[in-house]
């Protein structure tokens, strides 16, 4: 990691910089699948071989395998800067000369997170991950007992905002007044 802050006053600089820390904790792989050879063992089992996997052009796909989770605060060490320097340059409108970079970095770290999602065992980090930082939610879905969906097919909205003005001018004590007939 660099102990000196680096000069990075364009995008391109700066998606140079972080190319060459993706690079420090990645690798790029052939994906290679397990193909049966037709052959079998002494104890009757086919026997597999790995193959490189081909894309729908004729080319072998390559993925990156990072060894070390790529992180803004693992970023921000290799360029020699603190975290509240990396939260200054991704302010588009104090740097927009470094939009593109910040926008690219957010969008691979994202991807990762996103892969790791889909790939992990245990992801509540990632989950916890992508919601503080990529604004991701979980959707919940609340079914509402038969008195609730009664009251609510009453109810016209008129009669819906009366009750929540209601609410909110007796100072939001969560107890809802009786139902009052028009």
């Amino acid at each position: 990691m660099a102990a000196r802050q680096r000069q990075t006053n364009t995008s391109k600089a700066l998606m140079r910089e972080v190319r060459q820390y993706l690079d420090s904790i990645s690798r790029t792989v052939e994906v290679t699948e397990q193909v049966a050879t037709g052959e079998v063992d002494e104890k009757g089992h086919p026997i597999y071989e790995r193959k490189p996997v081909y894309n729908d052009r004729g080319e072998i796909i390559h993925t990156r395998e990072y060894l070390v989770p790529p992180t803004i605060t693992g970023i921000c060490l290799h360029l020699g800067i603190t975290p509240g320097k990396w939260k200054q340059w991704c302010d588009h409108q104090a740097h927009p000369e470094l939009e593109e970079a910040t926008e690219w970095v957010a969008g691979i770290l994202q991807a990762w997170s996103e892969e790791q999602l889909l790939t992990r065992k245990d992801v509540r980090g990632v989950v916890f991950h992508l919601q503080n930082n990529h604004g991701y939610t979980q959707k919940m879905e609340v079914e509402a007992g038969p008195q609730t969906r009664a009251a609510q097919q009453a109810l016209t909205t008129q009669e819906k905002l009366a009750l929540l003005q209601e609410l909110w001018e007796g100072g939001g004590q969560g107890i809802l007044p009786e139902r009052h007939e028009p």
